[in-house]
């Protein structure tokens, strides 16, 4: 049981870290229209709406730690058969990745009023996403795995 909250907590930190980058990227895009308002006047851009952005921010990092929890709890309760096959563990951690990472096309879709760029963006991201939560898979269950335990 110890193990299992270990990968749940480890696969949470990862969530919180890679929903952390396109959160950071609202975030400065926000700061960059609020400033270029302030001394332009209005660009039209919908980021100008504070709750917009708020929801860009909060929305990106929300997903990523939806990505990091069901990707440890997965990772938490999988065979130890399924954790010990790399190639296994790495179409799962995929799997969830590039699924879950839909959840920032909707939080684009949503924040961004429909606008195409960010969507693309978004979708675009969506097989990075899922190829790094495969690459970062071992490290998540890496309490779970026999080898791991004796480092």
């Amino acid at each position: 049981m110890q193990t299992s909250r270990a990968v749940l907590r480890r696969g949470l930190v990862f969530g919180l870290r890679s929903g952390a980058i396109p959160a950071g990227a609202c975030a400065v895009l926000w700061l960059m229209v609020a400033v270029t308002r302030w001394v332009h006047g209005p660009s039209g851009s919908t980021f100008e709406d504070p709750p917009r952005a708020a929801l860009a921010v909060v929305g990106s990092l929300a997903v990523g730690a939806a990505i990091g929890a069901v990707t440890g709890a997965v990772l938490a309760y999988a065979p130890q058969r399924l954790l010990s096959s790399a190639p296994l563990r790495a179409v799962l951690c995929f799997a969830i990745g590039g699924t879950l990472s839909s959840g920032e096309v909707a939080v684009m879709a949503v924040s961004s009023d429909g606008g195409y760029g960010p969507i693309l963006l978004a979708l675009a991201a969506m097989p990075v996403v899922g190829v790094v939560t495969a690459a970062r898979g071992r490290e998540i269950a890496a309490a779970r795995l026999p080898a791991a335990r004796h480092l």
